[in-house]
């Protein structure tokens, strides 16, 4: 029987991390709405290279609750710990999440930090509910960071590979944005600093009390290969999301995907290397990872093997964009 706890109502302050009583090791938190499609992959992914992972999930009524009970059945309940936060939360970009305060039981904000305390480890990484680990690269990471720790100040960022189907249906990169994570997803040490804050936009991490490097491409992005193409929780059709709303236009109207090879050749080699001589970390950072694109870190093959895995469809190949 699965163990799930309930949250009627919570106000964030930053004593709620614990930092003192932190255990070592690491702990990966999810949030998640309706993630049905792809968060059973997305934790079975993660869930054997870290120490714990814990799922916090809101206003689900896509089955996402029986398949989190069945998933801790699975891995046990010291593995994965699952709690419902039962307050409305506003989505990110909404005209509700603009004018809410941070630390009101109703803001994304408030409710990723909700699920950052209840971590217990002393590193934590952010997990979505459609990102799904690239096996061997998310191990190695994870087992440097097991070993080593972390410098103290240090975020040790990892970036994902965007997927979206062409209009044939297969799967390729999305030439739009084709990278995710761009400084604001990877390791980081708890600290009384280290949490998230009001931005208009969305739910903003800390990330300028880290001093933040590349270590690789972590993960598959599958937003795009969501029911609802990975819009339907943004709460566009009531006219109160434009953010959204423009994102999901802007979607449709440049849906061209691409092969990681096409990708690879696309990196701008002179820029990104000297990117990486800046002093700011971010620009280090983004000129790191192309020039790991560009040398081929994520290949052809691996993406036809999680395509193959999962069941998510056919590869998309350059020849039959050409009509070759």
């Amino acid at each position: 029987m699965a163990e799930i706890a309930r949250v009627e109502t919570y106000s964030f302050t930053p004593a709620a991390l614990r930092v003192g009583d932190r255990r070592p090791g690491i702990s990966g938190f999810v949030r998640t709405r309706n993630g049905a499609d792809f968060v059973a992959a997305a934790i079975r992914s993660h869930a054997a290279h870290v120490d714990e992972i814990v799922v916090v999930y809101n206003q689900c009524t896509d089955g996402t609750e029986a398949i989190l009970a069945a998933l801790q059945d699975e891995l046990g309940p010291q593995k994965l710990r699952i709690v419902h936060y039962l307050p409305r939360v506003f989505p990110p970009g909404s005209d509700e999440h603009i004018a809410e305060p941070a630390n009101s039981p109703h803001s994304v904000v408030n409710y990723s930090n909700f699920a950052l305390a209840c971590t217990t480890r002393q590193v934590a990484f952010k997990i979505d509910d459609d990102h799904v680990a690239m096996d061997g690269a998310f191990a190695r990471m994870a087992a440097d960071i097991h070993r080593d720790g972390l410098a103290p100040g240090r975020m040790a960022c990892f970036s994902g590979i965007n997927l979206a189907r062409d209009d044939q249906g297969r799967v390729g990169v999305f030439a739009a944005t084709p990278l995710a994570g761009n400084g604001d997803h990877g390791f980081f040490p708890v600290t009384p600093d280290a949490y998230f804050v009001h931005d208009r936009r969305y739910e903003d991490f800390r990330k300028r009390h880290f001093r933040r490097s590349f270590i690789g491409f972590a993960y598959w992005h599958l937003k795009y290969l969501k029911a609802g193409l990975g819009f339907a929780n943004y709460e566009i059709a009531g006219g109160a999301n434009r953010r959204f709303a423009k994102k999901q236009r802007d979607f449709h109207r440049r849906r061209e995907v691409v092969t990681m090879a096409e990708l690879a050749a696309t990196m701008p080699r002179l820029r990104a290397s000297l990117m990486r001589l800046l002093p700011f970390d971010k620009w280090a950072l983004i000129g790191n990872r192309a020039l790991a694109m560009a040398d081929g870190a994520v290949t052809e093959a691996d993406l036809a093997e999680v395509l193959a895995r999962y069941g998510l469809g056919a590869l998309h190949r350059s020849d039959q964009a050409s009509g070759a």
